[in-house]
């Protein structure tokens, strides 16, 4: 049940172990949350949200590889390399240094341009102790947000602002101040201590379509999936206590020896209704993200992307240099908005203007450019909410019920809900159902 990354991991993971795999996915198309569609306006190629994934995102990559995604889908990063800029456009890198790990993410923080000299100290002081502390002192800072551990270790306010919260805030998709302790200490470990590569950005340089759904379609195809698209769920057909197969929405139903429930959890509890194993993967909450895209007469923009901070930007990118005027539609900006609780409600015109009026602080270029157009894309429950008391709220592969199995990135892979966790939880629940039916 589900088509987007997990789903279509857990799909191909199974098709060469067990006698037919049917995957169920309720939308005309694969790739979940990562998709992309045709401005009907301009014909450019816009993707439901901006995905990036970095090099230690290696199940992803795996996947990617597997379903044969274009080699040209994405812009790869030889190394960590971050541009970050002020309100008013000035920039800084956060670059890691050509030194074996951890020493070239020191090396980055302290030549950090955005702080001064006793800041950048404290940062790389403040990232080593997070990063180090592992087992159960890390599990113990469960319930610690990240912002009161930072206040805590005396942490200036200005590395708060000017590095803890480009980097976490679009990762975490939380502001630092409720942010998951762990999980941030997660993200620092796996994608920026352990190596320049680790951290270097995959940008997609196609629409996420192009690069995710159609091959996965392919290759799903090919391993001999059965695909049902356009067919929604409707119930779990149940006896005993085990779930015995799936009724869609036009009454067809489908026995099945198991099922793979890759869906958000709050589809999976329509389904699943009362059990008594009521864990708290039942309200894990709801992160916002808004994507911002704004069409110009011209080039505004001098780089590919870059984070910044004093700006209600976030992160932008140039998605003509990205992916070409042709398939942008022109000189466009994306612009990434996560945790988007002060956005979300308001309407797309007064989202675009206010984005607008920052990119031309940003950007002297945009001074003598005209808006032509822009287009506003809400997702009001991206992601689970990873704020503090997760651990123990993440569901494992095993469902409530007896051959019902569970994926997507709120399940507990240990990452972010990101695509890399989605694809490691396809893998996980595939791997587990294999394991208990002994196939």
């Amino acid at each position: 049940m589900g088509g987007g990354l997990a789903g279509i991991a857990a799909a191909l993971s199974l098709a060469p172990v067990v006698g037919r795999v049917v995957l169920c996915e309720r939308r005309p198309f694969l790739g979940g949350r990562a998709f992309s569609f045709e401005d009907p306006d301009s014909g450019a190629v816009v993707d439901n949200g901006q995905h990036v994934l970095v090099g230690a995102c290696r199940r992803l990559r795996a996947l990617l590889a597997r379903i044969g995604a274009p080699a040209s889908a994405f812009v790869r990063q030889p190394r960590l390399a971050l541009p970050i800029l002020d309100g008013d456009g000035r920039r800084a890198d956060l670059a890691g240094a050509p030194l074996p790990p951890p020493l070239h993410l020191a090396a980055a923080i302290l030549r950090y341009r955005h702080l001064d000299g006793a800041e950048r100290r404290a940062t790389a002081r403040d990232v080593r102790a997070l990063v180090t502390t592992r087992g159960a002192a890390r599990r113990a800072l469960d319930d610690v947000p990240l912002g009161e551990w930072l206040a805590r270790r005396d942490a200036p306010p200005a590395a708060v602002q000017r590095f803890w919260e480009p980097i976490v805030r679009p990762a975490l998709n939380v502001p630092v101040a409720i942010a998951n302790t762990p999980l941030a200490a997660f993200l620092f470990e796996r994608a920026l201590w352990s190596g320049r590569r680790s951290g270097a950005l995959w940008l997609p340089a196609v629409g996420l379509s192009t690069a995710i759904g159609e091959p996965a379609r392919r290759a799903l195809e090919t391993a001999g999936v059965e695909l049902r698209l356009q067919a929604r769920v409707e119930a779990l057909d149940t006896d005993a206590g085990r779930v015995r197969g799936v009724t869609l929405a036009g009454g067809e139903s489908f026995p099945a020896d198991a099922v793979v429930a890759a869906v958000p959890p709050r589809e999976l509890a329509a389904l699943v209704g009362p059990t008594t194993d009521d864990a708290g993967w039942r309200d894990l909450g709801d992160s916002p993200i808004v994507n911002v895209y704004l069409w110009y007469d011209r080039p505004v923009a001098p780089l590919p992307f870059a984070g910044t901070f004093d700006s209600p930007l976030q992160w932008i990118f140039d998605r003509a240099r990205l992916l070409g005027e042709d398939a942008a539609g022109g000189h466009c900006l994306g612009v990434s908005l996560s945790a988007a609780d002060e956005w979300i409600d308001l309407p797309k015109e007064a989202i675009a203007e206010r984005c607008d009026a920052a990119v031309e602080r940003l950007f002297p270029a945009r001074r003598g450019a005209r808006r032509l157009r822009h287009a506003v894309v809400k997702e009001p429950r991206a992601t689970f909410l990873a704020g503090p008391g997760l651990i123990d709220r993440r569901q494992g592969p095993r469902g409530p019920l007896a051959g019902l199995y569970l994926a997507g990135d709120w399940t507990d892979t240990g990452w972010p809900a990101t695509m890399e966790g989605a694809v490691r939880s396809g893998e996980t629940a595939a791997a587990t159902l294999a394991t208990d039916a002994a196939w």
